[in-house]
């Protein structure tokens, strides 16, 4: 285990491998953290609020409880990564790759998650009101109780995804590809035939 600051100091001279870590509940708030490498890295309830991780390497990092608001994680890889009950408002993963990924009850309200790839992500119970979504690859995620309230969907993947009990009242579906069975989602009446006509297609 090392501390915030011989982790930045570190990173100041050059060091970027920081595999494996222990930063458990450390502040690396508004910090620039570009192209570093956190594999299995331990970071469960660590601040990286408003930080700069752009195309960071958190593959099966644990960063449960973590928050990263309005954080930076665009083109990031997140393969196998615990983000379970993490913070998530406003960041922005865009093009990030969190295949595999456990989202599940996170905050991920306002994010930005354009481009992402989130197949066989557990995003049950996560909160996604609000977010980017265009284009996002959710192939087989498990979407059981999410909150798409407002979320832009559009062009997105979500084939053989799990959405039961998914909320996704005046969510943006144009253009997604939806599953073929689709059971207890609650719409606002206005899509639900427009998704019923998309799914059976």
């Amino acid at each position: 285990m090392i501390g915030a600051t011989q982790l930045l100091t570190s990173y100041k001279s050059g060091k970027r491998d920081f595999s494996k870590v222990n930063l458990t509940r450390a502040a690396l708030i508004d910090v620039n953290l570009a192209d570093i490498k956190f594999w299995r890295a331990y970071l469960a309830e660590a601040n990286l609020g408003r930080s700069i991780l752009t195309k960071a390497h958190l593959d099966e990092s644990n960063l449960s409880g973590a928050n990263l608001w309005r954080a930076d994680l665009r083109y990031a890889s997140l393969v196998k990564a615990r983000l379970s009950n993490a913070l998530l408002i406003r960041a922005n993963f865009q093009q990030a790759n969190l295949y595999r990924s456990f989202l599940d009850n996170a905050d991920l309200r306002l994010i930005n998650l354009s481009g992402a790839d989130l197949r066989y992500a557990d995003l049950s119970g996560a909160n996604l009101s609000y977010a980017d979504l265009q284009s996002a690859n959710l192939e087989g995620a498990n979407l059981n109780r999410t909150i798409f309230t407002g979320a832009n969907l559009s062009s997105a993947n979500l084939i053989d995804t799990n959405l039961n009990k998914a909320l996704i009242e005046q969510a943006n579906l144009s253009r997604a590809i939806l599953p073929k069975i689709v059971n207890e989602i609650e719409l606002e009446d206005s899509r639900r035939n427009k998704l019923e006509t998309s799914s059976n297609s």
